[in-house]
């Protein structure tokens, strides 16, 4: 009898644990979005406040009232999207192919030992090659559009995606594993159980940090071979020494940058929705 009342009490205590918990949580969100508005405004505020003393030259430095309305005027004109769309383009396509070849290689050389001991020299050289560096060498290659860009950001973003999938592939705890194996659980098995489970935070990290070399390698290749994208619109108001239109291209590519980043992580939020359960009873509170 007693225990059949002690589940209600249960349920009801653990109930009223969560609400001060949901509650702090939310308490905790408002803070950390009115630090984030604080500091913008610290930030534009400064550099507006300089250049109004003369510590800045509007004319090398710009300033947030002449190109956040020049950022504006861009955008409705329909003169940024177009570019928008060019450069997101050839930062997806080249992050995914970057992804999926990243992803793939690092399973395979954590897996096979052999592999692994055998292509290392080689990974290593080619990871060391300065890849913006070769960035014309891919125009002369490849051509003065969307592939030449494409082709600097695998190059940039495989190498790290296949160092964090290696990372945590072989951070699985061997314990378990070795468990695993005693159990009678197959390669395959303890592969799909515990190891890619166990690896997919370090993956993500891994594609997050492809992320912005993505849109780095895309921005930097548009710059060098044309007038295509947000980069070679960049590249044209620097050359006629356009500043304002200039860091307004550069706040529409961090706008950008951070949304994209953000779809990511809620991605990640979602797909680690075991680890969240898992971890809840250690969160920080």
């Amino acid at each position: 009898m007693g225990a059949a009342l002690s589940a209600p009490a249960a349920t009801r205590a653990a109930s009223r644990s969560r609400r001060p918990r949901s509650r702090s949580l939310g308490r905790r969100g408002l803070q950390v979005r009115a630090i984030q508005l604080g500091l913008l405004l610290v930030l534009f505020g400064g550099w507006q406040l300089s250049t109004e003393l003369g510590w800045l030259s509007p004319a090398f430095t710009s300033a947030p009232s002449r190109f956040i309305p020049s950022f504006w005027h861009g955008l409705t004109n329909g003169t940024l999207l177009p570019l928008t769309a060019t450069t997101l383009f050839e930062t997806f396509v080249g992050f995914a192919i970057a992804a999926v070849l990243g992803v793939a290689a690092g399973i395979v050389l954590a897996e096979f030992p052999l592999i692994d001991d055998a292509t290392r020299p080689f990974m290593t050289g080619f990871n060391t090659l300065p890849r913006i560096a070769l960035a014309p060498l891919f125009v002369l290659w490849f051509g003065l559009g969307s592939l030449s860009r494409i082709v600097l950001v695998v190059s940039l973003g495989f190498f790290i995606v296949a160092i964090n999938t290696y990372a945590g592939v072989r951070s699985v705890d061997r314990d378990t594993l070795l468990l695993a194996r005693v159990l009678g659980a197959g390669r395959w098995r303890r592969f799909r159980t515990f190891v890619l489970p166990a690896a997919v935070p370090a993956i993500f990290a891994g594609l997050q940090l492809d992320l912005t070399y993505a849109f780095i390698g895309a921005v930097v290749g548009e710059m060098l071979s044309g007038s295509q994208g947000l980069g070679g619109y960049l590249a044209v108001q620097m050359g006629s020494f356009d500043i304002d239109a200039f860091f307004g291209g550069l706040l529409l590519l961090v706008i950008v940058a951070l949304i994209v980043s953000w779809l990511v992580r809620l991605a990640e939020s979602w797909l680690l929705r075991w680890r969240v359960a898992e971890l809840h009873g250690t969160a920080r509170r």
